[in-house]
């Protein structure tokens, strides 16, 4: 067993001193707004709380990630505690019941934008190195804090560490409720377009008009055989947004273009989601209406002036009984004296890019995917602190992996 009895009473006990300090930097964090693409004060404010804390290194990359490495006592595995420093926008702040960047504190609750995504998962991963030197103890691989940019937006800054800075293994803060998470579909937007004739609604006949292959289109969407998997049940696809080029009520469109939102399965690769999706879409053509298809790659641009277009979110899943998912289960399960359980996500992360350069990804968080995106956004204080013990004991679990 890679995590003893021992070593988990010595973090308890270590643990109980950064609480305070621990809860404290996540209410600084709710408090610092930090949009896709706006993160330079969350960096900043994550940069300043590594160094105080005795980081071995800590610095801001070209895209504007922040990492701080604790270099390991041995030659174990490398492993990089993920969070994402971006959020979403709070919208109205009037539906909210407590100011979106206050912060507030109630019955043991932190609430706020991003408490649950994912800052009140990232206060844990960053106290993990004080409570283990407090405890005596020390990882014997390297393990790295990483908060990266863009999370929300395509993942151009865990992307970009993929490729500059591999670790071994990752842990994302993404909510799974002090349990362990191990994989998610992803997400495709395909964007299909019928082009047709436009004319006076007066004398249709004139024209082509591509309602009616979108119609059809439609129609074939709606029972379109979906790949299974056994794990996630299968893709999904739904239509969302429709738009057209005109304005006018008495003017047939040139164009309409709907958007889908297909949720693909582990393996399923958007360039084999266009193939299916353009096949249908020109079996709707009908006279005088030619289709198009085209998977949408999202623009993005770094607080420090990077600009990239990010493919779709991959989706992944590591096996259940694979070294990471079980040394997690283990340390956490002698941590906590119980059957930790594992399970997917329902949305998508930034692991699907980690895993696809070879990067087992798991997720462990105090956070719920239920308050996520919400004007309910919340994390409970009394979850973090046992996310801290759970991600110091991690630190000593994952980085002895054989």
């Amino acid at each position: 067993m890679s995590v003893t009895s021992d070593q988990v009473a010595a973090i308890r006990s270590a643990a109980e001193k950064y609480y305070e300090p621990m809860i404290k930097f996540a209410q600084e964090s709710v408090r610092t707004k930090s949009l896709s693409g706006q993160e330079q004060d969350m960096a900043k404010l994550l940069k300043d709380e590594l160094e105080k804390l005795g980081y071995d290194e800590v610095w801001i990359d070209d895209v504007g990630n922040t990492i701080g490495k604790w270099a390991g006592s041995g030659s174990g595995k490398s492993v990089q505690f993920n969070s994402h420093i971006d959020h979403v926008h709070e919208g109205d702040p009037g539906l909210w019941s407590r100011p979106p960047y206050d912060a507030v504190i109630e019955d043991d609750v932190l609430y706020g934008r991003a408490a649950s995504d994912v800052k009140g998962g990232l206060a844990p991963q960053v106290y993990l190195l004080p409570v283990l030197k407090e405890a005596g103890l020390a990882p014997v691989g390297d393990v790295y804090i990483t908060g990266v940019v863009l999370e929300e937006v395509g993942g151009f800054g865990a992307y970009h560490l993929c490729k500059t800075m591999p670790t071994d293994l990752a842990v994302l803060s993404e909510a799974s409720n002090n349990e362990i998470r191990r994989g998610h579909r992803g997400r495709n937007g395909v964007q299909v377009t019928f082009t047709g004739l436009s004319v006076h609604a007066s004398a249709p006949s004139r024209g082509h008009n591509p309602h009616y292959a979108l119609a059809r289109f439609l129609q074939k969407v709606e029972t379109l055989e979906m790949k299974p998997h056994s794990t996630f049940g299968g893709s999904t696809v739904a239509p969302t947004l429709i738009s057209t080029d005109q304005t006018s009520g008495n003017v047939t469109p040139g164009a309409l273009t709907v958007l889908l939102d297909w949720r693909s399965i582990p393996g399923e690769s958007h360039d084999e989601v266009k193939e299916v999706v353009y096949e249908i879409a020109k079996a709707s053509e009908i006279e005088g209406v030619t289709a198009t298809v085209d998977v949408i790659m999202r623009p993005v641009s770094t607080y420090t002036g990077i600009a990239a277009e990010m493919p779709p979110t991959r989706g992944y899943e590591v096996d259940a009984d694979s070294p990471i998912v079980s040394a997690a289960v283990e340390s956490l399960g002698t941590a906590f004296e119980k059957e930790i359980p594992t399970d997917v996500w329902q949305f998508a992360t930034d692991g699907g890019h980690l895993n696809h350069f070879g990067i087992p990804t798991i997720g462990y968080s105090p956070c719920e995917e239920h308050f996520a995106h919400t004007i309910h956004d919340q994390v409970s204080l009394a979850k973090m602190r046992d996310s801290l013990i759970g991600h110091a004991v991690l630190a000593l679990g994952l980085t002895a992996i054989k």
